[in-house]
Parts: C-alpha cells; sequence; structure tokens
C-alpha cells in the first residue's frame, strides 16, 4: 500500500477512527490512518493494530501517520476527531481536496460539517453518523463493541448519485452505511441519544446499560433527552419520541454497544479535553436562541466543565 497515494484516510485514528480504517482494509480498501498520537500511531507502524471483542482478537497491519502532508492523494476522507479538532484538522487535509477528496463526518454532536464546509468548500463536505463504538484501550489497541448501520447524506438534503456510490462502497467494503435524503435530521437523532447519556457516563464512570439501569440516572437521562428532542423540533427538525425511545434502548443493552462508556468519558478517564460544548453546549446555545429552557442540559454541562477544569484540561 502506498502512503502517497490511498482510498480513505481516517482523520482522527482514535477507538472509532481506527475500527473504521481496520473494518474498510479488511474489506478490501486501501487506508490510511492518520491521528495526531504518537506513540499510538507508532504501535501501529510497529506492530499493527489490534482489536479485541467483537469479532475475536486479531491484528491488523496498517499504514498509519502523524502527518496528514504524508499522502498527496486520497478520494474519502473520514472525520473521526474530537470535534475541538475538527478546524485544524480540515485545514491539515485542504491539499486532498483539491485533489477531489470527499470529506464526510462521522463524529459527535452539531456544527462539524460546518467547521469542515468553512474550511474546504461545502461542496466537498457530506454529512454522517454511526452508532458504531470502538474504545481506544493503549496505543495500538482498540476494542470492538458490535456492528450496527452508518448514515451518510448530503448536507443540502435530498438524494445524490455521489451519496449512494459511497454508501454502497462502504457497505461492500464490510461498513453497512446507508444513505440519507435527510442527513441532518438522521444527525440530530444520534445527539439525542449521545445527549441522554454521553454526560451521565464521563461523571459516573458507568456504561450505558448500566446508568440505564439505574431508574435515579435513567430519569436525568430521559430529561435531557427531552429537553433537547424540544429544541430540535423548535428548529424544524421532524423527531419522533418514541423512535428515539427505541434508539436509545437499543444503544443500551448489554452485551453490545451497551456495554460501553460514552467517549466523553473515556476523556475525562485519559483527562482529556472531552466533546462536551459540541454535544451540549450547542444545543443549549440553540435554545437560547429559541427562548426555551434546558436546565438539565445546563447542569450536565457544567458539571463537565467543572470536572475538565480539576483536571486542567
Amino acid at each position: 500500500m502506498s502512503l502517497q497515494q490511498t482510498e480513505v484516510v481516517v482523520v482522527g485514528a482514535g477507538g472509532m477512527g481506527a475500527l473504521f480504517g481496520a473494518i474498510l482494509q479488511q474489506g478490501g480498501m486501501e487506508v490510511v490512518l492518520v491521528d495526531p498520537n504518537e506513540a499510538h500511531v507508532a504501535a501501529i507502524q510497529t506492530s499493527g493494530l489490534h482489536l479485541e471483542g467483537f469479532g475475536g482478537e486479531r491484528t491488523m497491519p496498517m499504514t498509519a501517520t502523524t502527518n496528514p502532508e504524508d499522502v498527496q492523494a486520497a478520494r474519502l476522507l473520514l472525520f473521526q476527531c474530537k470535534g475541538h479538532a475538527t478546524r485544524a484538522a480540515a485545514k491539515s487535509i485542504r491539499h486532498l481536496v483539491r485533489g477531489g477528496a470527499v470529506c464526510i463526518s462521522f463524529q459527535n454532536g452539531l456544527g462539524n460539517e460546518e467547521v469542515i464546509a468553512h474550511e474546504v468548500g461545502s461542496e466537498h463536505v457530506l454529512g454522517g453518523l454511526t452508532a458504531m463504538a470502538g474504545m481506544l484501550l493503549g496505543p495500538g489497541r482498540v476494542r470492538d463493541f458490535s456492528r450496527v448501520p452508518s448514515y451518510l447524506g448530503e448536507l443540502s438534503g435530498g438524494c445524490s448519485e455521489r451519496a449512494d456510490a459511497i454508501a454502497r462502497e462502504l457497505t461492500a467494503a464490510g461498513l453497512e452505511t446507508h444513505a440519507s435524503p435527510n442527513i441532518r435530521q438522521e444527525i440530530w437523532k444520534k445527539l439525542l441519544g449521545n445527549i441522554s447519556m454521553s454526560a451521565l457516563s464521563g461523571l459516573t464512570d458507568l456504561t450505558a446499560a448500566e446508568l440505564m439501569a439505574l431508574p435515579e440516572l435513567k430519569a436525568i437521562s430521559l430529561a435531557a433527552m427531552d429537553e433537547a428532542l424540544s429544541v430540535g423540533q423548535a428548529v424544524g427538525m421532524e423527531l419522533d419520541r418514541d423512535a428515539v425511545l427505541r434508539g436509545m434502548e437499543l444503544i443500551s443493552q448489554p452485551g453490545g454497544t451497551g456495554d460501553n462508556k460514552s467517549s466523553l468519558c473515556v476523556d475525562l478517564l485519559n483527562r482529556r479535553r472531552t466533546e462536551v460544548d459540541f454535544i451540549y453546549g450547542s444545543v443549549i446555545e440553540l435554545a437560547e436562541s429559541q427562548g426555551l429552557a434546558t436546565p438539565t442540559l445546563k447542569t450536565l454541562h457544567a458539571l463537565v466543565k467543572g470536572v475538565e477544569s480539576r483536571l486542567g484540561v
């Protein structure tokens, strides 16, 4: 595999990004992982990427680098870095977009697509979301939790041959992906699940299944979801509460993604800055613009910010 030219560049190869890259490479696509974590990249370069959990233990040789400039041409750029790193990441791959690459954000929260579009042009960006779960266990080591569908689509809405073709290609390589005519609404659906559990997992160090099994925490989870749901509906998203609840139940089942702690939780455990501003802060800002009260969201947001302050991140 050439580092100079490849099919897929994963921009942000932590737990989720590395897992996506491994699935696609195993399915026959050429993949390069790009991540600023020098120890993680060095471990992959030296010993390959070690995966455990779903699918059993295996080690895959993969190409990885800390420098996006090492890659001179690519077709697909999968953004899976943290929201606060999106702008710098988008600037770092402008040379690939000039060569015709398409950017797809599979990140958490709201606003990542707009940040990428600001740096490279909206015509080069697709929205995306996934309920897949992967956890970085250490340099070169990732836990794989399950297989569930991912989605992508045009930011302007509607169907396109580009989105359909990319979805088919990713699916053929083992990453089940569907093209959505309303990707912004799909992103909101995922956001509601994130909002319901992400901060609670981070503040309690519990998995999704564990926190939803406690009535006191489940009540807070549902209150947060309902506040965010009202905000989404106020800005024009057609969101069905029953469908959201079914999605929450799906991702909190033990024995699969429910055994995963939120990425926000993993960030706090590793004394890293979280995506709380992209997941909670963005919705709070929208709520204020609509004159809506979000006391639960504000409390969770403030508590996470307090923990970040204590950790010095």
